[in-house]
């Protein structure tokens, strides 16, 4: 049985997205596999357990067998941290070495799942080193190619973890980039002993936002088009210009979300005609009957939100930045994606996996 490890230096790095496209693809290549999340942040009560939201995403797109409760054993809550503060905490990794003993019994592979980033859990005894050890696993880290940053921190990391850390997988890397990085950033890495396993492109779906997700984010007001939450926006613009130079960006940018005053009639009005994804209304206007009439036509939900429109639009940033992959669409996408772009020979070849 081989262990894999997702992982990542930072938050947001795309880590769901290689799970879920390496349990899809090994699956249809012949392997058993489980899922592990050993440590979960997010917490939902499913049947009288507390589980990891993340964990049972995964638990129902795939139809796992194992129990829920073992599939992620130790659920961080805030209760825990103030307890582990005042008294530390024993007996954490015991539980997840039970569980995923349990978990991988007649698995072929299990892909271990991580949640923030290497270091979540160092508080409480269960940090990526020490959990790397403890399921004597392979560590894959997935991270996005911003910069020669990620590269120095890699290259620190695999000094700390050694050969257990087989490689990378390159996240939202923009098109100019792909080149550089066969090139160059690949041979080098490799010298280093590390592999490069694949170069996951800047994807505007991948990165789209769900109406309905900013809706509960910023605690909206659904003025109309609450039969059309389920649009995803690919790019948000602030419409604090004027209209000429508005409809200009406008039309660079399909599927948009615009963040605008709610005293704006003009920008709301050309970007409801322009059939944009949502209006997200800040300091708390309400739009006029016209605004309300031509965003039912054309099925456009406006969203009113009591903040200022740089706070909405600072607020979407942030939630623009996690990657939740909680529509269907986005995760055939996503899983489609990594399956045309990973190199699966390779990984294979390194964990000593032969395909059925």
């Amino acid at each position: 049985m081989v262990a894999l490890y997702i992982t990542s230096i930072e938050r947001h790095a795309g880590k769901k997205l290689m799970t879920m496209g390496l349990i899809d693809r090994l699956r249809r290549d012949g392997f058993k596999v489980g899922y592990f999340k050993p440590v979960g942040h997010l917490p939902i009560k499913v049947e009288n357990v507390v589980t990891d939201t993340g964990a049972w995403l995964l638990y129902r797109l795939f139809g796992l067998k194992d129990p829920i409760e073992l599939i992620s054993p130790v659920i961080i809550t805030q209760d825990l941290i103030m307890q582990n503060y005042e008294e530390d905490i024993t007996g954490l990794q015991d539980r997840i070495e039970g569980a995923f003993k349990k978990i991988s019994e007649q698995k072929d592979v299990v892909v271990v799942g991580c949640d923030n980033n290497f270091s979540e859990g160092s508080s409480l005894g269960v940090s990526g080193i020490q959990l790397i050890k403890l399921l004597n696993a392979h560590v894959l880290f997935v991270e996005r190619y911003t910069c020669d940053f990620c590269i120095d921190f890699l290259l620190e990391l695999k000094k700390v973890i050694g050969d257990p850390m087989i490689g990378v997988v390159l996240n939202k890397v923009q098109a100019l980039h792909l080149d550089e990085i066969k090139e160059l950033v690949s041979p080098f890495l490799k010298r280093k002993h590390m592999e490069v396993f694949g170069s996951l492109p800047h994807d505007t779906l991948l990165g789209s936002t769900r109406v309905g997700d900013l809706v509960e984010h910023l605690g909206a007001d659904v003025v109309c088009g609450k039969d059309q939450l389920d649009g995803l926006v690919e790019k948000f613009l602030v419409g604090g210009m004027q209209v000429d130079k508005f409809i200009t960006y406008l039309l660079k940018s399909p599927n948009s979300g615009i963040i605008v005053g709610g005293d704006r009639t003009d920008i709301q009005l050309v970007a409801i005609e322009n059939g944009v994804r949502c209006l997200i209304l800040s300091g708390n206007l309400y739009p006029n009957d016209i605004i309300i009439a031509r965003a039912e036509a054309k099925g456009v939900p406006i969203l009113v939100v009591r903040d200022d429109t740089y706070t909405v639009a600072k607020n979407v940033d942030a939630m623009a930045g996690r990657f939740r992959l909680r529509k269907r669409e986005k995760i055939d996408h996503g899983i489609k994606l990594v399956d045309q772009v990973f190199d699966f020979e390779k990984l294979y070849e390194e964990l000593n996996l032969v395909p059925r």
